[in-house]
């Protein structure tokens, strides 16, 4: 089976080190993108960007910039004054490039605008039939679009000698209006042919309980959440 294109951008919201290392050991990506202060995360991680851009403004080290303009890597500036925010410019050059899968680190934080705003692109992104993910070191969260159907393994962690199913929450919350047709098999709370609202919360904490477990709707976009306390 070929590999698909895939593409990480690191933005500038929070991010916890460890975690990040951890999980991007044994990945790989044909391209990393970083997005304004997204290159001091890098920096911290030990990842380098194959491409960067942004206006910068919140990127307090200039002299990481210059370094990483002396090595040659791609950067794309833009001004301060702009339409979209660095994350977003950062998700069309991966539609530009062609991204099949894309992983966005620091996209979450303090800043829940930002964080809305950037949830709200994986709704783009699915658009162009790409799939995509915002990963932290508590949440793994996605927008399926229907139709569709998406199977989910239990995770597991060591503990000592012990392997254990590790503690996780499932959450899905209508994205659209009205999300039509959910199916959720393999789950502690069970759906068929289920409506959800993007006013209601009837979808948060259920959790996994076979060991593969089977999301599917009809129609609207449904943002989907695997969250760790």
């Amino acid at each position: 089976m070929q590999k698909k294109k895939s593409i990480l951008i690191v933005s500038g919201g929070s991010i916890d080190v460890d975690f990040a290392k951890e999980y991007l050991r044994e990945r790989q990506y044909d391209h990393i993108v970083a997005a304004d202060s997204g290159l001091a995360h890098c920096k911290e991680i030990g990842i380098e960007p194959t491409d960067i851009l942004g206006d910068f403004d919140s990127l307090r080290n200039l002299e990481l910039l210059e370094y990483y303009r002396q090595k040659g890597i791609p950067l794309r500036e833009f001004p301060t004054r702009k339409d979209y925010t660095d994350t977003h410019l950062a998700v069309k050059y991966a539609i530009d490039l062609k991204a099949e899968e894309v992983t966005i680190l620091g996209a979450t934080g303090t800043r829940y605008d930002h964080t809305l705003a950037n949830i709200s692109l994986l709704a783009l992104l699915r658009d162009e039939g790409i799939d995509a993910q915002i990963v932290d070191a508590h949440n793994e969260i996605e927008i399926l679009r229907g139709p569709a159907e998406k199977k989910y393994k239990k995770k597991y962690h060591r503990k000592g000698s012990e392997t254990e199913q590790k503690k996780e929450y499932f959450s899905i919350i209508a994205f659209s209006p009205e999300v039509t047709g959910i199916d959720e098999e393999g789950f502690s709370y069970p759906l068929h042919q289920a409506a959800l609202y993007n006013k209601e919360s009837i979808g948060v904490s259920n959790e996994i309980v076979e060991k593969e477990a089977t999301l599917r709707l009809q129609s609207g976009y449904l943002i989907v959440m695997r969250t760790t306390d």
